[in-house]
């Protein structure tokens, strides 16, 4: 456990560089961006304190269920899902330019002959 954990931490500080990088790039808004920075920082610190799950399962009065690692890859996948969902959509939206661009080009050329 204790040499998955720095990785995980790592891995982790790219995902918000790369967050950062697409607030700064305005692809996301701020509050999406502080959402997303929210729960990684959650992310961050049953990561590094694993026992904060079994804490809160208590006080909750749940019992812990599944291993912190299975927890964390699901949260991952759920990242790389949300991230290709964001360039499709920037794909959408590039693709519906170009498709308005040449349908205004054949307007163009249709009034100006």
């Amino acid at each position: 456990m204790l040499l998955i954990q720095p990785l995980f931490i790592v891995l982790l500080v790219l995902i918000v560089i790369g967050l950062a990088d697409k607030l700064r790039k305005k692809q996301i808004g701020f509050l999406s961006f502080l959402i997303w920075l929210i729960f990684w920082a959650a992310v961050a610190v049953i990561i590094i304190w694993p026992e904060t799950t079994s804490t809160l399962a208590r006080i909750l009065g749940v019992g812990r269920g599944a291993d912190v690692i299975v927890y964390i890859g699901l949260i991952v996948i759920f990242y790389f899902i949300f991230y290709f969902t964001l360039k499709l959509r920037t794909v959408s939206q590039q693709i519906t330019k170009i498709v308005r661009k040449i349908s205004l080009e054949e307007d163009n050329k249709k009034n100006g002959n």
